[in-house]
C-alpha cells in the first residue's frame, strides 16, 4: 500500500523538477520589427536618414541588434487623417521599419533604444522601451515593436550660419524649414 503513494508522489515530483528546471535549449531565431513614429505625425524613415536603433539584453547589457530604420512615411490618410481605433495597425508594409533576427534560447527582457532622426542631428532625440522577447514569438506584424518620438527639425535656410552682420540693423529676415520628426 506503501509503494503505490510514494511511486505517484516521486513521478509528480519529477515532473515538477523537469518543467522548471532550465534545460539548454538550441537558440530560436526570434524576428523583432522595430518602428519609430513621430508624436502625432508619421514613421521616420528614409526621408529624414531614419532612426538608429539599439538592441540589448536588459540585464546584461549584451549587445543583440543595431541597425537603421528603412522605408517610407506611411499612409498619409491612414495616420494623420483617420481616427485610430485600438489595436489597428497604422503602419503598412512600406512603413519604415528596423528587422532584426535575434537567436533565443531563453525569454529575454531586452531594452530597445531609437536615436535620430539621422539626418537632422541637430534635432536628434531618444526614445526607449523596455520589452520581453520569447524564443520563436516573433514581434513583427502590423506595428510590431512602436516607439513614439516627440520633436521638430528645424533649419535655418537664411541667413546662412557663418554669415556677419554688421552693426545692428533695424531688421533681419529669417528663413527656416520646420517640420515634425
Amino acid at each position: 500500500m506503501t509503494t503505490t503513494r510514494v511511486l505517484p508522489a516521486l513521478a509528480g515530483a519529477f515532473l515538477t523538477i523537469a518543467v522548471f528546471l532550465p534545460a539548454r535549449a538550441e537558440p530560436v531565431p526570434t524576428r523583432l520589427v522595430v518602428r519609430v513614429l513621430s508624436k502625432d505625425a508619421k514613421f521616420i524613415g528614409t526621408t529624414m536618414g531614419g532612426v538608429r536603433i539599439t538592441v540589448r539584453d536588459a540585464d546584461s547589457g549584451e549587445l543583440l541588434a543595431q541597425g537603421t530604420t528603412r522605408g517610407g512615411t506611411g499612409d498619409t490618410q491612414k495616420i494623420m487623417k483617420q481616427d485610430w481605433k485600438r489595436g489597428a495597425p497604422l503602419a503598412t508594409p512600406e512603413a519604415a521599419a528596423f528587422t532584426a533576427t535575434i537567436a533565443l534560447e531563453t525569454p529575454r527582457r531586452v531594452e530597445v533604444v531609437a536615436t535620430g532622426p539621422i539626418g537632422q542631428p541637430q534635432a536628434a532625440v531618444r526614445a526607449s522601451v523596455t520589452h520581453w522577447i520569447v524564443p520563436g514569438r516573433h514581434i513583427d506584424q502590423g506595428d510590431a515593436l512602436t516607439l513614439v518620438m516627440p520633436g521638430l527639425a528645424l533649419d535655418v535656410l537664411d541667413p546662412p550660419a557663418n554669415a556677419r552682420i554688421a552693426g545692428i540693423p533695424a531688421s533681419v529676415t529669417v528663413r527656416a524649414n520646420l517640420v515634425m520628426l
